[in-house]
């Protein structure tokens, strides 16, 4: 296992880069990202935190319920033995704790603070374009021959209603083949070009997706708008947290570097 560098007794090998490139980063980013993993390690190390089995379980758990299961694509688990994802596991706790120890938490942020950020950033508070679409589903050998038979007897919005629930092979033919309300991007980009440019009331022609092929019925559409302060509040709160809590984090990270500069030990041969 090539080793490209070590911070205290933590060794980054060359594995573990590729693993935490397969994010979308560059070498120097992801190599950065673990290093500093490392200088959190090693300073909660110094402070003796530890993992007790209760959180270990519990962390497991939660990890089966994560899109992005330690921060990874779900693909990359895969490939990892049980060892090495115990390994990821404890030590993602031992961070969070040792995080939380130096900022446990301010004092939430006031309306009038977030009602100022609103003012400030309002042209990026929006909603997104969405659509409400139902479809009739045809699969397999033959599909567009039958749904161009279908298509043919649809003439309004209660002929193709009539016709989805008789002939749809989509669970979604049970209440008419309504897909709700999408913004672009979330299903099909066949799907997203033809109702994105169909009118409430339209009906499409067939056309072909990986799915199978379809005839669209627009039933409403939401046009961009903005999100009013009491609706983005919440969130806008927990993202403003969020800002905070990196801020401190990177500073942070700065002081560690300072001090355990000694202890960061890059094998530049490692990187050729």
């Amino acid at each position: 296992m090539q080793i490209i560098a070590r911070v205290f007794s933590y060794e980054i090998s060359r594995r573990d880069l590729e693993r935490e490139m397969s994010c979308g980063s560059t070498e120097k980013q992801a190599l950065k990202r673990l290093i500093d993993r490392c200088l959190l390690l090693g300073k909660a190390d110094l402070l003796d935190f530890s993992v007790s089995e209760a959180e270990f379980d519990i962390a497991l758990m939660q990890l089966l319920d994560e899109e992005e299961p330690l921060g990874l694509p779900p693909g990359v688990l895969q490939d990892m033995n049980a060892q090495e994802m115990e390994s990821l596991i404890r030590r993602n706790i031992i961070i969070r704790k040792y995080v939380a120890s130096l900022y446990p938490g301010k004092k939430p942020i006031s309306e009038d603070k977030l009602r100022e950020f609103y003012q400030e950033q309002i042209d990026s508070f929006h909603s997104e374009e969405m659509v409400r679409c139902s479809h009739i589903l045809i699969k397999g050998e033959g599909a567009l021959e039958k749904l161009s038979k279908i298509r043919a007897q649809i003439k309004d919005a209660e002929d193709f209603d009539k016709l989805c629930a008789d002939c749809s092979e989509c669970p979604s033919n049970a209440c008419c083949g309504d897909l709700g309300y999408f913004p672009r991007g979330k299903l099909y980009a066949e799907i997203d070009e033809v109702a994105f440019a169909m009118q409430p009331g339209e009906i499409s022609m067939p056309f072909k997706t990986p799915g199978g092929y379809h005839i669209l019925m627009l039933t409403d559409r939401k046009s961009k708008a903005p999100v009013s302060f009491e609706e983005i509040k919440e969130s806008l709160a927990a993202h403003l947290e969020q800002m905070e809590r990196e801020y401190f984090v990177k500073r942070h990270l700065a002081e560690l570097y300072v001090e355990f500069h000694s202890e960061v030990l890059i094998f530049d041969d490692a990187l050729k």
